[in-house]
């Protein structure tokens, strides 16, 4: 708390990132959601740029860190494996600094180690990064780390199925302030608008543990979602609203509860409740609103769309344990020299308790990073003064060239899953949908080819925002 505006606003302000409002969010008792001109790349770009032109800072692509190497009681490296070409090598150094995120997309992690207070749900889907496998939990505790808290988790109550995900375990994070929610008996259990926390109680003491939204034409526009870049993809129409297989839509309530599979009778005396308490001013069943409340609207104007939706994992508030230098410790307390462990890794170091919100989670990241830093730098008698390099901020790419490389030859390249491709493959299914040109990211400075050395690094981030 004390030192937060210089070691977080104050640091990434300097490096130019730039903050525009501060919202916020519900259930915050004050707003905490830090905006950026745009998305969050904005606040990544400025950090990534300056690292680059820090000759003393270098990056590993497509590698995969699989142990840590301890000589003399100490950590003295790691191992790593490249992902391309499937060659393991040696990173020698005096400290670690593992910053590798969470568990919460390992779902057998996650309720192996669930809440004791919560009933676990029968289904949950996965909501956090496809690098949250706790890979950094396994490495600390492999060399003695102790983890505490691992049973708290910040589980979302709003994830419905991502419809291009195969196996449907995926989540997208969708709502609609509007709309009511009935459980699989077609009964409402909650106030809709009531805290998470409450609610993620309510939920999972449903059988099964999901709800339906229920909403009408009046309020599509009201539904939102988020967590998959191809929600943006332009197109007619609403990518899921009007997508059969992720939303139910019928032009009377008897035809929804058959499409849904809810109890016809139920539904329908749900929804008549709802509009009368409605018309009177006040939620007598859950206290949703009162009178000089801002009602929702009514469930009468066809069609109408019911989105059913699962609790889905998001963030840890618990994990390796470390000082307040961000140095790991062992179940004794004691330090495991050369190791430390930083941002959802360490659990946002308890801040949150046992319940985050949003807009509590980048700020302890940055922080216990640059904790980590101050620490090793420390431990050195002299500073010697780094070796930098300034680049011309990136332009507009030149489009005096042409790609050689059609529609065709790119699906070819996407048809089979490829280790090390990743983000190849996420960004060039972007390219296809939206039907952009490869001129727009590509150039003579930036061919068709990976790009490893400092300067087309730099130049390349002129482009992250074509899809970020």
């Amino acid at each position: 708390m004390d030192h937060s505006s210089e070691m977080i606003y104050d640091w990434l302000a300097a490096m130019g990132a730039e903050f525009v409002r501060v919202a916020p969010g519900h259930g915050n008792s004050v707003p905490r959601f830090h905006f950026t001109q745009g998305r969050a790349i904005y606040l990544v770009l400025p950090m990534f740029r300056k690292a680059l032109g820090m000759l003393n800072v270098s990056f590993v692509w497509n590698a995969y860190a699989e142990r840590l190497l301890v000589e003399d009681g100490r950590i003295q490296g790691v191992e790593v494996k490249d992902l391309r070409g499937g060659e393991s090598r040696t990173l020698r150094a005096a400290n670690v600094v593992l910053a590798t995120g969470g568990f919460e997309s390992d779902l057998d992690r996650v309720l192996a180690n669930w809440s004791p207070d919560l009933p676990k749900p029968d289904r949950l889907l996965i909501g956090s990064a496809i690098s949250a496998t706790g890979s950094g939990h396994d490495m600390a505790t492999s060399v003695g780390a102790s983890l505490v808290g691992i049973d708290r988790h910040y589980i979302y109550i709003d994830g419905m199925v991502d419809p291009r995900d195969p196996e449907k375990s995926h989540a997208l994070t969708a709502s609609n302030e509007q709309s009511m929610w009935v459980n699989a008996q077609a009964r409402r259990f909650t106030n809709e608008r009531g805290f998470d926390k409450d609610i993620l109680v309510d939920l999972l003491q449903q059988e099964p543990s999901s709800y339906w939204a229920i909403f009408d034409t009046s309020s599509r526009d009201d539904f939102g979602m988020r967590g998959a870049a191809w929600l943006n993809n332009p197109m007619q129409g609403n990518p899921i609203l009007d997508d059969p297989q992720a939303t139910a839509q019928a032009q009377s309530l008897q035809e929804l509860g058959m499409v849904t599979g809810l109890p016809v009778d139920a539904l329908l005396q749900s929804v008549q409740r709802f509009n009368a308490m409605i018309d009177s001013g006040e939620d007598e069943d859950f206290g949703r609103f009162s009178a000089g409340d801002e009602t929702p609207n009514r469930i009468e104007q066809p069609p109408f769309y019911a989105v059913q939706m699962f609790p889905m994992t998001r963030k840890n508030m618990g994990g390796v344990a470390v000082d307040r230098q961000a140095r790991a410790l062992n179940a004794e307390g004691q330090v495991i020299p050369g190791l430390y462990a930083v941002g959802e890794l360490n659990g946002s170091v308890g801040i949150n308790g046992k319940h985050g919100l949003d807009g509590m989670f980048l700020g302890p990241a940055i922080f216990t990073g640059r904790l980590a830093g101050r620490s090793i730098a420390d431990a050195y008698a002299t500073q010697p003064q780094e070796p930098t390099v300034e680049f011309a901020s990136p332009q507009p790419l030149s489009v005096s060239w042409q790609a050689g490389l059609d529609a065709a030859a790119l699906n070819a390249l996407l048809a089979e899953p490829r280790d090390g491709y990743w983000h190849f493959q996420k960004s060039h299914q972007l390219v296809l949908e939206r039907e952009y040109s490869c001129e727009r990211c590509h150039s003579a400075q930036l061919p068709l080819a990976p790009v490893s050395d400092r300067a087309g690094l730099f130049a390349q981030t002129a482009v992250c925002t074509n899809c970020h």
